[in-house]
Formats: structure tokens, C-alpha cells, sequence
């Protein structure tokens, strides 16, 4: 399992990326979707202590993103400060968001070990 926030809203990702600017810098040129996901994401993904990494994703139906599903939010910066990356995005997006950690099992769905919450 690797930590990660979590957070669900009833917006497409497009929406919820134009509320994260300017600080996770996503654009659609970061955006990318396959059958089940529609993920943005920025920076190296094999970064581990070095560098930025941010990867925005949410199952999606073709037509929109699947609202009762949780906006998963991996962020991967040498100096983020989670209580203050939890704090404003919950501010910013008006929801509860969550840190901890995330297990997705297709066969019996989302599994969380909430660290932390605001909002």
C-alpha cells in the first residue's frame, strides 16, 4: 500500500484540476484515460526521494467520472508538509479529504487506514 490522499466530489477531474492551480501545475496535456481510469499526472513516477511527482486519478464510465468512487491524490515531494497539503486542498475543494492508505481490489473494492482528515 503507498499513502495517498483521498477525497470524493461530485466534479469531473478537468474541474477538480483548474481548482488545484497553481500548485500541483496539471494540464491537459497531463491527462490520460484508459477503460477504467482517467488519470492526470506530472513529474517522473519512478521518482522516489528526489524531485515532484503528482498523479490525480478516479474510475470513470466513458462518459463521466464515477462520483461514488474516491479522487485518489499521490503527491511525492522531498519537502511536502501533508498537514498542510491535506489542509488546503480541503479548503480549496470545499470536501473532507483523507491521508493514508489505499488498497484497490476489484474484487472487494477500496480498502482505507485513514491516517489523517480535514475539512
Amino acid at each position: 500500500m503507498e499513502r495517498k490522499f483521498w477525497f470524493y466530489i461530485e466534479k469531473e477531474l478537468s474541474d477538480v484540476v483548474a481548482k488545484l492551480q497553481p500548485i500541483l501545475p496539471f494540464d491537459e496535456s497531463d491527462r490520460d484515460y484508459e477503460d477504467t481510469w482517467e488519470w492526470y499526472e506530472t513529474g517522473a513516477a519512478d521518482t522516489v526521494d528526489s524531485g515532484c511527482y503528482a498523479n490525480l486519478s478516479r474510475e470513470h464510465d466513458w462518459e463521466q467520472g464515477c462520483y461514488d468512487c474516491p479522487v485518489i491524490l499521490i503527491v511525492r515531494h522531498p519537502e511536502m508538509d501533508i498537514e498542510a497539503v491535506g489542509s488546503w486542498l480541503a479548503e480549496r475543494l470545499g470536501v473532507t479529504v483523507h491521508y493514508g492508505e489505499v488498497h484497490i481490489d476489484h474484487r472487494t473494492g477500496y480498502q482505507f487506514r485513514t491516517i489523517l482528515s480535514w475539512g
